[in-house]
């Protein structure tokens, strides 16, 4: 991380958690990502860590490079889910912007272990959806895991960094 501040952690706990939530609750369901609420959860978070920069004025570097990878990425999903929309769908194309935005404000080791856990974990549950099913085209909702990034690369950072040498 950056700088172990608690401001900047409480921003993924009250801030990010409970319209992610309710978000991979909604795609489970209903296997949409309302643009409503992504927009809501991507500004909330922006506003979140825009407030943030000011108060604790170590982490304005930081939060303007997740700002910048989080909007070329984010472009660049957006991009993709519109030139091949099998490949990956629109809602979850919208979310990679605020996914990126938290991770990578979280820490380089964050930004780099959450996509390895959430595509490991995604894996998981398509063989899980395939093993379940007994069919090759069943569909799930994907949704939740990208959603889970942030926390899942919290959980992987450790691990990164003594890879990295960095612990």
């Amino acid at each position: 991380m950056p700088v172990s501040s608690p401001l900047l952690l409480a921003v993924p706990l009250v801030v990010y958690l409970p319209p992610a939530a309710l978000l991979a609750w909604h795609d489970g369901t209903s296997h949409r990502l309302p643009n409503r609420w992504v927009a809501g959860l991507t500004g909330g978070v922006g506003l979140a860590l825009a407030v943030l920069a000011p108060l604790v004025p170590s982490l304005r570097p930081a939060l303007s490079s997740a700002a910048i990878i989080a909007m070329a990425l984010g472009a660049g999903a957006i991009l993709l889910g519109l030139l091949a929309p099998s490949l990956l769908g629109m809602g979850d194309a919208k979310t990679v912007p605020v996914v990126v935005l938290m991770s990578a404000a979280l820490g380089g080791e964050v930004l780099l272990a959450g996509p390895l856990a959430g595509m490991l974990l995604a894996g998981v549950l398509g063989g899980v959806v395939l093993f379940a099913t007994r069919r090759s085209g069943a569909r799930f909702a994907v949704g939740p895991v990208p959603l889970a990034v942030p926390f899942l690369g919290s959980l992987g950072a450790p691990m990164v960094a003594a890879a990295l040498g960095t612990a």
